[in-house]
C-alpha cells in the first residue's frame, strides 16, 4: 500500500497562502491612505480657491473704487480750473471798471477836499477818524478851513502815480491840503516835493507854490 504524507504539504500551503493575505491588507491600507490624502488635498484646494475668489472680488471692488476716485479727482480739477478762470475774468473786469471810474472818482474826491461846507473834507471812516483823534487830539483836519485859499494848477496821473502842483495863500493852507489828502481813503503816500514863496501873477498877492506826489488807490 502506498502512503502519502499530506501534513507537510498542508503546512506548506498555509505558509504559501499567508503572504498573499498580507499584501491585500497593505494594498487596502495604501488605497485608503491615498483616498484620505486626496481628500485632504481637495479640502485644501477648495479652501484656497474660495480665498482666491474672495481676494479677486476684493481687488475688483478696490479697482472700481480707485477708478471712481480718479474720476472725481479729474472732475474736481476741471471745476477748479473753471473757478480759476472765472476769478481771473472777474479780476480783469474789476480792473477795467476801476480804470474807467477811477479818474472820475479821484476828481470827485479832490472836489470834496477843496470844497467849503459841512459835507466838505476827505472820504474817511468816521470811526477811524475818531480813533485817530483819540490817540492824537491834533490829528484830523480843520473843518473850518476855507478851501478857497488854495487851488490846483496841474494834476497828472499815470499808472496810479499822481503829481500835483498848485498855489496856497500860506504854508498852513498847503499843510491843511496835505493833511486832507493823507486822511483820504483814495490817496496814499502823500509827499510834499517842494514849496516856493512867490507872487501871484494875476493878483500880485504873495503865495506859496507847491508840488506834491501821491498814489491813487482805486
Amino acid at each position: 500500500m502506498i502512503r502519502i504524507n499530506l501534513v507537510p504539504q498542508a503546512k506548506r500551503a498555509a505558509r504559501a497562502s499567508a503572504p498573499a493575505g498580507d499584501g491585500q491588507v497593505w494594498a487596502a491600507v495604501y488605497f485608503f491612505g491615498t483616498l484620505v490624502f486626496m481628500g485632504i488635498l481637495a479640502v485644501v484646494y477648495f479652501a484656497k480657491d474660495g480665498e482666491l475668489e474672495e481676494q479677486q472680488q476684493a481687488n475688483t471692488q478696490l479697482r472700481g473704487t480707485i477708478e471712481e476716485i480718479r474720476s472725481r479727482s479729474a472732475r474736481l480739477e476741471e471745476v477748479q480750473a473753471l473757478l480759476a478762470a472765472s476769478r481771473n475774468l472777474e479780476e480783469v473786469v474789476g480792473e477795467l471798471n476801476r480804470a474807467r471810474t477811477g479818474p472820475t472818482r479821484a476828481m470827485l474826491e479832490l472836489s470834496r477836499i477843496l470844497s467849503v461846507g459841512d459835507s466838505a473834507g476827505p472820504t474817511i471812516d468816521p470811526a477811524a477818524l475818531e480813533e485817530l483823534r483819540r490817540v492824537n487830539p491834533l490829528a484830523g483836519y480843520n473843518r473850518s478851513w476855507d478851501a478857497r485859499r488854495l487851488w490846483l494848477t496841474r494834476f497828472e496821473e499815470e499808472n496810479r502815480q499822481c503829481r500835483m502842483t498848485g498855489l496856497g495863500r500860506t504854508n498852513e493852507d498847503v499843510a491843511e491840503f496835505l493833511r486832507r489828502l493823507s486822511l483820504s481813503e483814495l490817496f496814499e503816500q502823500v509827499t510834499l516835493q517842494r514849496t516856493e514863496a512867490k507872487e501871484d501873477a494875476d493878483s500880485g498877492l504873495p503865495v506859496i507854490q507847491f508840488e506834491l506826489s501821491c498814489q491813487v488807490s482805486y
